[in-house]
């Protein structure tokens, strides 16, 4: 999905919600906004193949491709 497509997909999804959904919507994209100009998530985009990889751990995660942080790290 491009840029402009996922823009005409937000578009007509905010154009659904109710007054108080679109508060809180509104909320968050502004919190997404300052997030993006935040210097740490700044200096994580700059990693090449950084949001691929983000990506990917995220559909793991949202998959159960996870495992305990214990059993990772047994010296903590």
């Amino acid at each position: 999905m491009s840029t402009i497509e996922r823009r005409q997909a937000a578009k007509a999804l905010i154009d659904t919600l109710s007054g108080a959904r679109l508060r809180v919507a509104a909320e968050f994209l502004a919190f997404v906004k300052h997030r993006e100009t935040d210097a740490a998530t700044l200096e994580l985009l700059a990693i090449p193949g950084f949001e691929k990889s983000f990506a990917r751990g995220m559909a793991d995660v949202k998959a159960g491709r996870t495992k305990p942080w214990r059993k990772v790290r047994t010296d903590v």
